[in-house]
């Protein structure tokens, strides 16, 4: 398969994933508003983080989709780069996530987040990515892979995405100029 193709099969499968949300999922875990507190001096905190909330939700005041400025990237001006390695096995996982990890000394500034459902966490930990384990689950119901990756689809939307596998087979110029040309959009 040609690398434009098989990013272009990632974008598509992420989207279908992202547009079918498990919206269960999100209403278990969502911040909920705590009711109003006795006191003077707390109901007005409260009231002040209503309207900061309100403020938030307004649609010219949107936040970036993930925050870049975390402290596994290198460069403060480093901008998120979701890097797919589902289905790979540990070694290939390893040479591919290396090769990314060169092109990141060598200038590129980018944050990489891995998805993978390999568990090597002291490779990744030296890496200094940022990691999202998928393991495989059985049980009754909806597999829980399948409801994190629509988690995480949904999380990380706008972000453009790289299949790690391409950083095996693409030199080290052509891997450089694909993460630069990568599309932020939503």
């Amino acid at each position: 398969m040609d690398v434009e193709e098989e990013i272009k099969e990632l974008r598509r499968h992420l989207y279908e994933l992202a547009r079918d949300p498990d919206d269960a999922l999100f209403q278990r875990y969502e911040l909920r508003r705590p009711p109003m507190p006795p006191g003077m001096y707390w109901r007005l905190r409260w009231l002040a983080g209503c309207l900061l909330r309100w403020l938030r939700s307004l649609p010219f005041l949107q936040p970036q989709t993930w925050p870049v400025n975390l402290k596994q990237s290198r460069h403060a001006s480093a901008k998120a780069l979701l890097l797919w390695g589902m289905g790979l096995d540990r070694e290939t996982l390893r040479a591919a996530c290396r090769r990314f990890s060169e092109l990141q000394v060598a200038g590129q500034e980018f944050a990489p987040v891995l998805i993978t459902d390999v568990a090597d966490f002291a490779f990744y930990s030296r890496l200094g990515w940022l990691v999202e384990y998928v393991p495989h689950l059985a049980g009754e119901g909806t597999a829980y892979d399948e409801r994190k990756l629509k988690f995480l689809a949904r999380l990380y939307r706008g972000i453009p995405g790289l299949p790690v596998s391409i950083g095996l087979n693409a030199d080290h110029s052509t891997l450089g100029r694909l993460v630069s040309r990568t599309k932020y959009s939503e």
